[in-house]
């Protein structure tokens, strides 16, 4: 370990993880950053997990940090039992079932060196099946995907694949994951550390994000009220941000919109049609209103919806792009 290097924390979250944080902790060892900490932060797993975690630190003890919590805390309590144990002058979080690819850290911290007033780095990541393995879609391929301010943190949806960013832990909210938030709080963690400085993306796929049924990109429906919560609490809380009340706005679209789409390709018509109305009473431009039309017309059409729906499945990241 070279301590004359800033020390990069990685905060690993688990919860019920056996299968995969053999996959994820192996991935921070094949790093060639040679300072860094792993602070692991299980959520009272009823699995092998902490089984699992206490091999790896008996084995380098000089690198993990276990806590094991004697409760469940949820997503955002656990990340801060993570956050407020790290002692580096970087962050970066990893779910226990997701993967970083060689060479993440060191391209990322030579970004941070390079430029002091760098807050948050980013990347793309593969998007994977969990079962077949199959590759769905790389993400940041395009100039509209990427993000370069705060500003296109909220009106894009966010960084796909949290793993993906680091950031500088003195830009970093103080209080760390917002507790008002319970499960969706890293999207409102990056941008109010975006609101302290410089973006940067490296290019280069350097994680893996793994899609499956437990994971929390299969539950945004039931998550979307609170993920709607994330645009006021950005509002309430930087209220020096004049500019950020119509940019969360634009953020809630983007997110109905998203969502709706989601749910035409579950075919529930119905609930896809109220998504893209609200969306399009939020943002009024024409691709919006055309796409509330769509989804209303599937909802009285169900049997074109039946036989267009697929076809645009095929589409969906392409659309995505579009309505960015």
């Amino acid at each position: 370990m070279d301590k004359s290097l800033p020390k990069v924390t990685i905060m690993v979250i688990t919860y019920n993880q056996e299968d995969y944080v053999c996959e994820a902790l192996d991935s921070i060892l094949i790093q060639d950053y040679p300072n860094i900490e792993v602070v692991v932060a299980d959520d009272a797993s009823k699995d092998r997990t902490p089984e699992i975690l206490k091999e790896y630190e008996r084995k380098f003890p000089e690198i993990f940090k276990i806590i094991l919590n004697k409760k469940n805390l949820g997503i955002t309590g656990n990340s801060n039992i993570a956050f407020n144990a790290s002692t580096g002058d970087f962050l970066v979080g990893l779910g226990g079932d997701d993967a970083f690819l060689p060479g993440k850290i060191s391209a990322q911290v030579y970004e941070f060196q390079k430029d002091e007033k760098v807050v948050l780095c980013y990347h793309p990541v593969e998007i994977f099946d969990s079962e077949t393995g199959e590759i769905l879609h790389i993400s940041n391929q395009s100039d509209s995907e990427d993000v370069s301010s705060a500003r296109d943190i909220i009106e894009k949806g966010g960084i796909p694949g949290a793993a993906s960013v680091m950031t500088r832990k003195s830009a970093c909210p103080k209080e760390g994951f917002d507790p008002k938030i319970p499960c969706v709080s890293d999207w409102l963690y990056f941008i109010e550390t975006a609101l302290n400085g410089k973006i940067v993306k490296v290019d280069g796929v350097l994680g893996r994000y793994r899609k499956h049924s437990q994971g929390t990109s299969q539950k945004t429906y039931e998550l979307l009220e609170e993920s709607l919560r994330v645009m006021d609490r950005v509002v309430e809380k930087h209220p020096e941000h004049k500019w950020l009340e119509s940019c969360c706005r634009k953020g809630k679209a983007r997110y109905l919109m998203g969502e709706a789409f989601r749910q035409l390709e579950k075919m529930d018509l119905k609930t896809s049609s109220e998504l893209a109305t609200r969306a399009s009473k939020l943002n009024k431009k024409s691709f919006f209103r055309a796409i509330a039309l769509v989804c209303y017309l599937f909802f009285k059409l169900p049997l074109l919806a039946k036989i267009l729906i697929p076809t645009l499945s095929k589409f969906k990241y392409t659309i995505r792009r579009i309505s960015k």
